[in-house]
């Protein structure tokens, strides 16, 4: 172990072997700067900072560090607790947050940050808005903002991102990298210059602020918003011809989505399935998106299939991943499916009292000659609502597929139902590889307080599912691999 110096700190200089190599934290001394302030740019900046006790020449390395990540989730986790049982801990816990962010960005010394992360409940703070403008000032890439309050969906108010914040003009739409921006007002716009991702969660944003922003970041990539209640009509047209991929998630308000002349590539808009029946309907309109390739839909309810694929007509043709979650879709038996010629991945979730399932499960692989993987889940509320019997009209069509490869079963619970499901499918898919059981909800956009809650389950859950899988296990061919999660 290398002993202090008599000035405090660790003596690095004098190095010492251990075991005949050299000691590590001396090996990695001899790094040069730029190498050092890479490798604690990956670090939490927690970790980063406590870099600083090891000697002088790092006492303030971790100040340069370009990726500054405040997620303080062990001290998140005990927010809830706090404040059942000393409320006045849980703000104490809050304002500790807000002072350690204040002091990192006071003694920050890097030209430039790449990302800017901010994880926390704190509500709304003027301290906010002088993170995101030294963020901004700095040339963030990656901006997220995830004030997610415990209990989730609970916060009575929270941060509303505004355009005086970012350096706009409100409704002006000026352009902030024109040569007319006066000068003092430069450093407020250095932001738009390269950020490239912007994630919010639990942040107020209206659609008006967004499009400013969309207007004025020529090189955003990804636009991520959730959990927000001002969020009510977003338009989406000809913006930067940089943005791939959207994602509007839990923001209950929305009543209406225009997005037209846009190079997206993948768009989601998703509510979460505990609030499907609170949320309004959407008004979703899809127009001249040549490269959208991936479609994530949920929540929109009242509705058959017919009437999403022309929300959807747009691309229907080109699309290779399809997800349509928490829908309440009526099916008809006269539908008629649209062909999904180069669909190759497919998400579908079923409510478990849904009559037709297995029609609907069966439409979508005859339309669909490419798909690869398919991905089911069957949703209920409770165990006690399960449904007990079969499926009541079980003339789905015969078919054959050569493509279908991997198939995932996800909320797997052996059902009458499940079970004929996955009948169903190993017959259909006549060249099958591999079949996952999957008693969790996964999902792209799981929240924080999802996966915690899966902590102190998890293993009950893993234990439960195997025994429920080596039943069906002895039904499925011998060649089909069987994995259970």
């Amino acid at each position: 172990m290398v002993k202090p110096s008599s000035k405090g700190g660790l003596n690095l200089r004098k190095r010492r072997k251990i075991g005949g190599e050299e000691n590590f934290v001396d090996r990695i001394s001899a790094l040069p700067d730029e190498i050092l302030v890479i490798i604690l740019s990956g670090l939490p900046v927690r970790d980063a900072q406590a870099t600083s006790i090891l000697s002088r020449r790092w006492r303030y390395m971790w100040a340069s560090i370009t990726t500054l990540n405040f997620d303080d989730e062990k001290n998140l986790c005990r927010l809830y607790e706090l404040s059942r049982i000393y409320p006045e801990g849980k703000e104490l816990k809050k304002l500790r947050y807000v002072d350690w962010v204040d002091s990192v960005l006071k003694l920050h010394r890097a030209p430039n940050i790449e990302q800017f992360r901010v994880s926390f409940d704190i509500g709304p703070r003027s301290s906010i808005d002088e993170w995101i403008q030294f963020a901004m000032k700095k040339g963030v890439q990656m901006l997220e903002l995830d004030f997610l309050e415990y209990p989730a969906h609970s916060r009575s108010s929270s941060y509303a991102l505004r355009q005086n914040v970012l350096g706009i003009r409100k409704g002006s739409g000026l352009n902030p990298l024109c040569s007319d921006v006066p000068s003092e007002h430069i450093s407020e716009y250095v932001g738009f210059k390269s950020l490239k991702v912007l994630d919010l969660k639990s942040v107020d944003v209206a659609g008006n602020v967004l499009e400013d922003i969309l207007s004025n970041c020529s090189v955003l990539e990804r636009l991520s918003m959730s959990d927000s209640s001002k969020l009510v009509n977003l338009r989406v047209i000809s913006p930067s011809t940089a943005l791939k991929y959207l994602v509007i998630q839990r923001c209950y308000k929305i009543k209406r989505i225009e997005i037209s002349d846009a190079n997206l590539v993948s768009f989601v808009y998703d509510t979460d399935e505990a609030f499907i029946y609170d949320a309004d309907e959407v008004d979703l309109l899809l127009n001249n998106l040549p490269l959208l390739v991936e479609v994530s839909l949920g929540g929109i309810h009242s509705l058959d299939f017919l009437e999403v694929f022309s929300r959807i007509s747009c691309c229907l043709a080109q699309l290779e991943i399809l997800n349509l979650n928490n829908l309440s879709l009526s099916y008809k038996s006269e539908s008629v499916f649209p062909t999904l010629s180069n669909l190759k991945h497919l998400e579908l979730a079923f409510d478990e009292k849904d009559n037709g399932g297995l029609l609907q499960l069966a439409s979508f692989i005859k339309a669909s000659p490419l798909l690869h993987t398919l991905v089911l889940q069957l949703n209920c509320i409770s165990l006690s609502l399960i449904t007990k019997g079969p499926f009541p009209n079980k003339k789905a069509a015969k078919c054959s597929h050569d493509n279908l490869k991997v198939v995932e079963i996800i909320r797997y619970a052996g059902t009458t139902r499940q079970i004929e499901l996955v009948k169903y499918v190993t017959k259909t898919a006549i060249k099958l590889e591999k079949i996952v059981f999957n008693s969790v909800c996964h999902g792209h956009y799981r929240t924080r307080v999802d996966r915690l809650a899966e902590i102190g389950n998890g293993a009950w859950r893993k234990e439960w599912l195997s025994n429920q899988v080596r039943r069906i296990k002895k039904k499925l061919p011998a060649s089909v691999e069987v994995v259970c999660l």
